[in-house]
């Protein structure tokens, strides 16, 4: 009769060697490098525009429905010198309720990212210099929760410290 003998599992050192092989095998899969962090934010209330300054610019909007207009989210550029606020409708709630960005030099109004308010606006980001506005808008026969026509456009204060587009507004 013949035995069989059993195997047993490496212990101690040879163990702890396949452990650390295995280990490093599964932790070498690639990623991709995560993107920098936004610089901290150095400006100051002082920077931007003032209250009554944002409220007097509010005022001076077209109401939409004879309704009155809300802020619905500020930002700024890392320079601390174009600023923007977003407003709706005092009533709307959806995404398709027509809204309208204005824009400051510091507590100048310079003007707004179109001409007439339009739904589906969204800032995206704020750079050094440039503050970046997404617009959608519907085509065919989208619902309104879904537009699928969408382009963005860079906005930034030139040289005579004026508003400017640096694309082309995308839209109907």
């Amino acid at each position: 009769m013949r035995r069989v003998r059993a195997r047993v599992a490496p212990s101690g050192p040879v163990s702890l060697v396949i452990g650390l092989i295995i280990g490093l095998v599964a932790g070498c899969g690639w990623s991709p490098p995560s993107s920098q962090p936004p610089p901290p934010d150095t400006c100051t209330p002082t920077d931007g525009p003032a209250p009554d300054t944002v409220a007097a610019a509010i005022d001076q909007l077209p109401r939409v429905d004879g309704q009155p207009w809300r802020e619905t989210a500020r930002g700024h550029t890392h320079n601390c010198r174009l600023y923007w606020v977003q407003v709706m409708p005092i009533t709307g709630q959806d995404r398709d309720t027509p809204q309208q960005v204005l824009f400051f030099d510091r507590n100048s109004p310079i003007g707004t990212a179109t001409p007439d308010p339009r739904p589906y606006l969204l800032v995206l980001n704020s750079g050094p210099e440039t503050v970046t506005v997404q617009y959608q808008w519907r085509q065919g026969d989208d619902e309104p929760c879904c537009p699928t026509g969408i382009g963005t456009v860079r906005f930034q204060i030139d040289d005579d410290g004026r508003l400017r587009a640096l694309d082309p507004i995308p839209g109907p």
